[in-house]
């Protein structure tokens, strides 16, 4: 998995800062609403226009535990992706992503819990998991208080621990222009 970049420029123009940060509010509104689902699927009904999947970063420190072992962790993303109503709450490690996943979630007065039934490890296909993440999110909306990601699956449990910032990928931007503005930070 490709290490994920934030570029921070040193002194944003106002029109930008106002952009990202209606950028944040879409972003958590669509993300962070209570009955969030990705809507599409993949039977031949139709709705082509899935869309592109929504990634909300979350930076910050992270701590991964596999079988009782803690893996260097690098940073967070929860992704939505309509195509197949899969939400995930995916843990970057150096050289590679830990997945947990599901595709029903709940989310209470800044509270977001999704419930899980399989993690993706690196290297490896779908595992069946039993299991829960739960995040708080701050009342401003631009920060993760906590989020704590446990599946317990056939080889052990997975457990991830997480807080920070939240910065949106720009959906408008195609990332073949080098080094810009492909995410916006607030």
């Amino acid at each position: 998995m490709p290490a994920r970049q934030t570029i921070r420029t040193s002194s944003p123009a106002p029109l930008r800062r106002t952009l990202g940060v209606a950028a944040c509010v879409l972003a958590l509104s669509l993300a962070f609403a209570a009955g969030v689902r990705a809507q599409d699927d993949d039977d031949d009904d139709g709705d082509d226009d899935a869309g592109a999947p929504l990634v909300v970063d979350i930076n910050g420190p992270c701590t991964l535990t596999v079988k009782g072992e803690t893996i260097s962790c690098r940073g967070v993303a929860y992704m939505v992706f309509p195509s197949n109503h899969r939400i995930d709450f995916a843990a970057i490690t150096e050289t590679d992503g830990w997945a947990f996943s599901g595709d029903a979630d709940d989310n209470r007065d800044g509270r977001y819990a999704l419930a899980l039934d399989s993690v993706l490890g690196p290297g490896s296909d779908r595992v069946d998991a039993d299991g829960r993440c739960e995040m708080r999110v701050a009342d401003d909306r631009r920060s993760v208080t906590s989020l704590e990601c446990r599946a317990s699956t056939g080889d052990g449990e997975v457990i991830l621990k997480a807080s920070g910032t939240i910065a949106v990928e720009d959906p408008g931007d195609d990332d073949d222009d080098g080094p810009d503005d492909d995410t916006v930070v607030t």
